[in-house]
């Protein structure tokens, strides 16, 4: 049996039809995606870092003086009633002063009673309700009784020193008559011998001798009466430095009591400084709240003055977050826009997305102190339908605690987020010079 060796033809094959088919698949993808992009509508957000805040304004405690810490009776997270006492501070030197100025101070009352009664010459002194210091009232009743015997013991020395003079000037005056009574009679007699002289019956010796005693005794009762003038003098000397002496007390007195009166409204500024500087050595709450961002945990501790210590989130404060925006986005978040918040302190186990709505967003931009970044401030709060997921999940919101927000723009396609970086380089192309 033979076996021709004659050529095997293999059936041809046409591959065109498998090429056309796959290409057909290709285009038929390619138009299937691209309509995708083109038409079917994807959700546009703006995301944002944000922190949960109280809506209504927290209360941030300062300290005007600052000081240093002796006890601290709270810590972050309490609930605290308006009134309540926070931290307390050293007051020793600040109740030492307040010591000195109110010992100053009944002093100075004590003292004001004491010149009231000496100005309107009163017999005892009358002191006010506020004069409490037993000291300070003995101390002014015994300057009071010491003055007021001293005046009258000045008085009656004066008065009988003027008494003597009276009594001096008295025993002139009976000299005087004396002497006048006598020259009275000298003249009379003196009259007689003349007459006897112009008789011739007597020579004039003795007419001589009577008119000399007479000129004597003239000349004793001049020396006599220029007494008398001195003496009133005297007197008149004694009573006006007497008057002197009382008004320059009375003027004293015055100028004390007007001196004191100043010195008690100084006082009286000084103590209720103090007081309320001392008040200020227990910080306590403005309100009823959330004590946050307590910034000191140490005893013994300096709180810097108008540094803040911590803040207080009102009591049933409604929650928000405040998200940072970028600015990018600014354009397109507006009021009554939903958003998507998750809240990282909860299960990260978990998809944790609560529904908010932006009720603000601020009319101008801040810059981030860290990043230096620019941003615009959303504030977004947690709808109905977001209250009752965190119900129903057991999620309570804290003030401080972060979050992240992505903010509902409507919808875009997916071309339009495809071509937008080719789009905005040709425009910025197209506008170069």
């Amino acid at each position: 049996m033979s076996i021709d060796n004659k050529q095997v033809e293999m059936p041809s094959y046409d591959d065109s039809s498998v090429i056309g088919f796959g290409l057909s698949i290709i285009f038929i993808v390619f138009v299937l995606i691209g309509g995708w992009m083109a038409f079917a509508p994807l959700a546009s957000s703006s995301v944002a870092i944000g922190i949960v805040s109280a809506d209504s304004e927290k209360k941030t405690i300062q300290h005007l003086e600052g000081g240093k810490i002796t006890a601290i009776y709270v810590k972050d997270g309490d609930e605290v009633k308006k009134g309540d006492v926070l931290i307390k501070l050293r007051d020793v030197q600040i109740k030492a002063q307040l010591n000195i100025l109110n010992a100053q101070y009944q002093d100075a009352i004590a003292l004001f009673a004491r010149l009231k009664a000496q100005r309107d010459e009163k017999a005892t002194i009358s002191f006010s309700e506020e004069s409490t210091d037993e000291d300070s009232r003995h101390d002014q009743r015994n300057i009071f009784v010491t003055t007021k015997k001293t005046i009258q013991d000045e008085k009656i020395i004066t008065q009988n020193r003027i008494v003597q003079l009276k009594n001096q000037i008295n025993g002139l005056n009976s000299l005087i008559d004396s002497k006048n009574r006598r020259i009275a009679s000298m003249n009379e007699e003196l009259l007689e011998w003349e007459e006897l002289f112009k008789q011739r019956l007597v020579d004039k010796q003795r007419i001589r001798e009577l008119k000399r005693e007479n000129n004597m005794i003239e000349g004793d009762l001049a020396n006599t009466r220029s007494k008398i003038a001195k003496l009133n003098e005297q007197i008149s000397e004694i009573i006006n430095q007497q008057l002197l002496k009382e008004k320059e007390f009375k003027k004293e007195t015055l100028q004390k009591y007007v001196e004191t009166k100043s010195l008690i409204s100084d006082l009286q500024s000084k103590i209720i400084s103090n007081k309320d500087t001392l008040d200020r050595t227990n910080i306590i709450a403005p309100i009823d709240g959330t004590v946050v961002g307590l910034n000191l945990h140490t005893v013994g501790g300096i709180i810097n003055p108008s540094s803040p210590v911590l803040e207080i989130v009102p009591l049933n404060a409604k929650l928000i977050v405040i998200a940072k925006v970028k600015t990018t986005d600014i354009d397109k978040v507006k009021n009554g826009l939903l958003a998507n918040i998750m809240f990282s302190a909860f299960n990260l186990k978990q998809v944790n997305v609560i529904q908010g709505k932006v009720i603000h967003v601020s009319a101008d931009s801040f810059t981030d102190e860290v990043s230096g970044e620019p941003y615009y401030e959303a504030k977004i709060e947690v709808t109905e339908n977001g209250m009752q997921t965190l119900k129903e999940k057991k999620y309570v919101l804290v003030s401080g605690m972060p979050a992240q927000v992505m903010i509902s723009l409507g919808e875009r396609t997916a071309l339009s987020y495809l071509v937008k970086p080719f789009t905005a380089m040709l425009q910025g192309s197209f506008n170069e010079e």
